[in-house]
This record gives C-alpha cells, structure tokens and sequence, in this order.
C-alpha cells in the first residue's frame, strides 16, 4: 500500500514527470516552485530559456503520452503542430542544402510555455500531488547517525520558513540546483562533475507569421547550420512554427561569438547567416517581442553514480543530474526518461532503503550516456569547446560526417539517424554492421572527396514529386 511523503524540488517538466511518477508509490506528493504559475501557455522567470526555440522529440512526447494520457491530442487541439523534418524543413547543413525527403519521425512543434502548461494541468489533476507556488527550497535536513538520509526540505513560503518532513526528496531544480551546496553544508562532498562547453549562446526574436507567403516557399520551418570551420565569424539560424500562428526565430552563436541581443544587431545578423531565406522570411512578418539572450549552455554531468556518499532519502532526476547543450533538443525528453526510470527503480525496490539512491543513479547514468555522447560529441566538432575529447573522436567525426552525407541517397539510413536523434535509439545504432557497410561504400564511391557547401538555395521539387520519387 501506498504511504509516506516523496517531495519534488522543481516544478518544470522533469519535476513534473517525477512528481506523476511518485503519486503512484506515496501517499503524498508534494512539488515545490518558487515562481508563481502563469494561468495558461506564459513564460515565467524560473525558466528564462523558455522564451526560446524548444524541440519535443519523439520518445519525449511519447513518455509524455504515457505518464500523461491525452497530452498530444492537447498539444495539437491548441495549436502545436506535426511536421516531418525530412519534408518541411528547408535544411542548410555542412553538406549543402538537404534534398527535400521522407523518411524523417514526425514530431510536435508548439513553445515550450504550451508545452509546460499542458504538463502541469495534467499534473493537478493527479489526486494526491500537491503543487506549492512561490516555494523556495533554502536547504536539506538529514538524520544523524551511520547510515545517514534526508529527512526534509528546509522551504521558505507563504507561510513563512518551515521544514517538510519527506521520506524521499527529488531534487529537480534543472541546471541550477542547489543540490551542491546544500549537500557540502550538511558535510557531504558533493559529486564530481564532467563539463563539456562550446561557449554558445542564444538570441531570440517572437514574429508574428505573415498571413500568406509566396507558394514557392514550400517549408513551415528553417534551419541553417553555421560553418564549423569558421565558428568564430559565422552564426546559425532556425525558424520554429508554434502555436496562434507565430515564430520563433533564434540565432545560435558558438565558440564565444554571442550573437547580438538588441533588435538591430539581430535583423543584421539574419542577413549574415549562410543564406538569405531566413532573413527573407522574417522581413515579411511582424516582430512581437524583443531579442531575448540566453548564455547557459554549457553540458554538465554531476556525476551521482560514481558518489561515494551513502545518504539515504535523495536523488536527482533530469537537468539537476546531467544537462545537455538545449541547441540539441534532448533536456524535456531526458527529464521525462528519468521518470521513467524512477518508477521503474520504485517499482523494484524501497525508496526507503539507504541504497536506493545509487541503484537510481546508477540506472539514469545509463539512460543519461546516450543523450550525453550525441551533445558533446556534436559540440567538440568546435576546436574551442572545453572539456576532454574522447578517444578516437576524430576518426567517428569523419565517419558520422559520412553517414550524414549518405542519407541524402539512402531513405533506410535518414530514418535510422531520425530514430536515433529522436532517442527511440541508442547512438550505437549508428555504428551496426549494416549502417557502417553502407556508410563505407559511400565514401569509397566519393572518394572521400571533402563535401562541398551550397552558395544558394536549391530548386527543391513539389511534395508531389518527392512523394512519388519516395514510392
């Protein structure tokens, strides 16, 4: 029988998912946020990164649905939208401009303010979670003794400071928890940590989107890549469809070249961006916000599963363990997989046990590998990214540089690389004796030539014909 009080540090998408998750193992769930929670789809200070583009891959949206039910259907009813990234996206890559082609997982596109709206309605419909607003946690209280634990959250509130008793604590506190700090004052040495940093930054511009565009313009997104080998004097650019009929436009910088934060500054660095289509559209549409700048995109590994610290009573789930650089997409998704393997561990185990926490840990470790080796991985193609390169990592920089460009020709390769960024499949996918012996043969037949860029936007065929070409 369900009893005891598991409270959750966070209020976001992974505290959420966490919290849905306990409700079926304790009697009581309690989730504390220190901001007070916007009525509907509003941004608000806890989460300054939601101003900006947000990707919901596919197994995201799936251990939503799960935890969730009804949750796409939602999504979709107000305004998030499904778009094949194969056929709708006009792509500038390393490798030229992507031919337009199925063969891509559909995923939701919608901001992530709806995102997180949705999330917590569903959430306060959960009968024993209770959400507490305008919440802070100030600190932990663990017990005494040789086999230590927490035993509640030091919380000032409303109601003033108080402690609440908890028979396991959650931290999901995100990128910047406190977990650290709070572990060091009771005397423990908080983990080790990896960091991994390109050194980029975002700038973010709300448009409301022209009524009609020219039908020539067959995309409902855009995506142009930066040139890595001029990262230092070069900027990428996408363009996001969400809901009401509005765009989000962000420029990335990365190497320490931030992109600009003031309206002038933004509208010329589009025309500076490999090609002029994004800066095209943009011109035909209605700005709705200012620039918002966003600089935290280091990726950060705490790593639990190697702490040699046995406290009873705590864990970390999603960001607060294992952050990601968000130009990758993988933070909402990873949040809600660690709920997942939260439950899985509740199910299996006690959470009341002393060696619950390194049994959890050690499991969202592995979980947490896959999203951790795609993000750095793409990130240490920038020579200026800090952080210790793996071994060999040259040689899979050519081979992925190859598989990528294979896709173009192969319908069986673009959907194995789309199962594998949407997290449906581990990276060693990419590797499996079929994908290497076609990736091989391509390169022979190119000579392994270096790829050259596109100058201009390609005459890219009407869905008809990609679709007829495709069957």
């Amino acid at each position: 029988m369900k009893n005891g009080t598991a409270v959750v540090i966070g209020g976001s998408i992974a505290g959420s998912c966490a919290a849905r998750v306990l409700a079926d193992h304790f009697e009581r769930v309690v989730v504390l946020d220190r901001d007070a929670f916007p009525q509907g789809p509003l941004g608000r200070p806890g989460v300054p990164q939601g101003r900006h583009v947000h990707t919901l891959l596919a197994r995201g949206c799936a251990e939503l649905e799960r935890l969730f039910p009804g949750f796409e259907e939602t999504m979709l009813a107000r305004g998030a939208m499904r778009i094949d990234f194969g056929l709708e996206f006009a792509r500038l890559g390393r490798e030229g401009w992507a031919p337009r082609q199925p063969g891509s997982v559909p995923t939701l596109f919608a901001s992530r303010n709806l995102l997180e709206s949705i999330v917590r309605e569903a959430l306060r419909r959960v009968r024993n979670v209770e959400v507490r607003e305008r919440s802070t946690v100030t600190g932990l209280r663990a017990t005494d003794g040789p086999e230590r634990r927490i035993r509640a959250v030091c919380v000032s509130g409303p109601d003033g400071e108080q402690e609440l008793a908890a028979d396991l604590v959650v931290d999901a506190g995100g990128r910047s928890s406190h977990a650290p700090e709070w572990l060091r004052e009771l005397g423990f040495e908080p983990p080790a940590e990896t960091v991994v940093d390109s050194h980029a930054g975002y700038s973010t511009r709300w448009y409301a989107a022209p009524a009609q565009l020219p039908s020539e313009w067959w995309w409902k997104a855009i995506w142009i890549e930066f040139d890595f080998d001029h990262p230092e004097s070069s900027y990428a650019g996408v363009l996001f469809p969400v809901e009401n009929r509005q765009w989000i436009v962000t420029i990335a910088g990365a190497s320490g070249h931030y992109p600009p934060s003031d309206e002038e500054g933004f509208t010329r660095a589009l025309r500076e961006l490999r090609s002029p289509i994004l800066a095209e559209a943009v011109a035909r549409a209605t700005p709705i916000s200012k620039v918002y700048s966003y600089r935290a995109m280091a990726n950060r590994h705490r790593h639990y599963e190697r702490w040699p610290v046995r406290l009873g009573g705590f864990v970390a789930v999603g960001d607060a363990a294992c952050t990601f650089n968000p130009v990758y997409g993988q933070g909402m998704t990873s949040g809600a997989l660690s709920a997942r393997i939260l439950g899985d561990c509740l199910a299996r185990h006690d959470a009341r046990a002393v060696d619950f926490p390194r049994r959890f840990f050690r499991a969202q470790a592995r979980l947490q590998r896959d999203a951790w080796t795609m993000a750095t991985g793409a990130d240490f193609r920038l020579k200026a990214t800090a952080g210790k390169r793996p071994l060999g990592f040259s040689w899979s920089l050519r081979y992925m540089d190859e598989l990528f460009h294979a896709t173009y020709d192969d319908r069986a390769l673009r959907t194995r690389v789309s199962e594998v960024v949407n997290m449906l499949r581990p990276p060693s996918a990419l590797f499996s004796p079929g994908v290497a012996a076609k990736v091989l043969l391509h390169a022979a037949r190119r000579g392994f030539r270096p790829i050259p860029p596109a100058d201009e936007v390609p005459a890219l065929p009407p869905l008809d014909v990609v679709t007829e070409r495709a069957a």
